[in-house]
């Protein structure tokens, strides 16, 4: 098929500007790409309407939360939907119930500049498991999903209980599900794919794995995956210096990613920015950086 996706000179199809979608115009053309801020120009039960395609029913029905009117047992308050009027972007974050100071679901869509579609964000976490302060350092400080700073002793208890950067809780499991939604509302709103940036190792491994190709990046990855094989600097670099460098580490996904948010790719003068990730609606595209490596 293909080694490196290049990214197309032209859009994939030029959006209307917001607000100025017409039922003629809709009627006319069947592949008409609608833009997040022209649905957030909406009444805004009509754009509810339009962004309960997002959720999955099972996930929202698993904790008793009704899919259609986002009431749970204590009625309103587990669905929250930020989508205000002259922006791009949607905001989608669900609560165990409404005094959880944790969301266990969010997602966020946004207009980009190529008349696209980007997921500047999708977390979920199963709020039944043991919680890891990995979200605030040790002065309380917000980390970022430790892009800004990091609370290592809790992210070492957190590697420890088997989870990956970033991650305050286990995951609910539930990315293929909630890809196949997102395919659907792509597909809903004329849109032909969708975009992103993989913020951990592990988080390029799952998308890779739910149909996504890379855009930028996929060479760095082959050759991260080639430095890490015995010989390379990146296995060199496992010198048990730290928690995150184990020599054993480099067999996994979720090892490397903590060696890589340690800081190890500094061995081949690289660091972990700069990916950019597709996948068209409907489409596998079969890449595989990570060959004969488990999670």
């Amino acid at each position: 098929m293909f080694k490196y996706l290049r990214v197309k000179p032209e859009p994939f199809k030029v959006a209307p500007d917001p607000g100025s979608i017409s039922v003629n115009e809709l009627m006319g053309d069947f592949g008409l790409p609608i833009s997040i801020r022209t649905i957030n120009g909406l009444p805004i039960r009509a754009k509810q309407r339009v962004y309960r395609l997002l959720i999955p029913s099972p996930l929202l029905a698993g904790f008793d939360i009704n899919p259609v009117t986002w009431k749970g047992l204590e009625g309103d308050g587990y669905v929250q939907c930020k989508a205000e009027p002259d922006t791009n972007t949607v905001n989608l974050s669900v609560r165990e119930s409404p005094e959880s100071p944790d969301v266990f679901f969010c997602l966020e869509l946004a207009d980009n500049n190529f008349n696209g579609i980007d997921l500047n964000l999708l977390r979920m976490s199963d709020p039944a498991t043991s919680r890891f302060r990995t979200d605030f350092d040790e002065e309380g400080r917000p980390t970022l999903f430790g892009s800004l700073c990091r609370n290592r002793i809790e992210a070492e208890r957190a590697m420890r209980a088997g989870l990956a950067p970033g991650q305050i809780c286990s995951s609910l499991g539930a990315s293929r599900l909630v890809f196949q939604q997102l395919d659907g509302f792509l597909a809903f709103l004329g849109h032909a794919a969708v975009l992103l940036e993989p913020m951990t190792y592990v988080s390029a491994w799952i998308f890779e794995r739910r149909g996504f190709a890379y855009l930028r990046g996929h060479k760095f990855m082959d050759d991260v995956h080639e430095e890490f094989q015995p010989g390379g600097r990146l296995h060199r670099a496992l010198d048990g210096s730290t928690p995150f460098r184990q020599p054993d580490q480099w067999q996994t996904v979720r090892g490397r990613a903590w060696e890589i948010h340690d800081g190890i790719l500094s061995a081949i003068d690289a660091r972990w920015d700069g990916l950019r990730m597709i996948k068209r609606v409907g489409y596998q595209a079969g890449v595989n950086t990570f060959p004969n490596v488990v999670y």
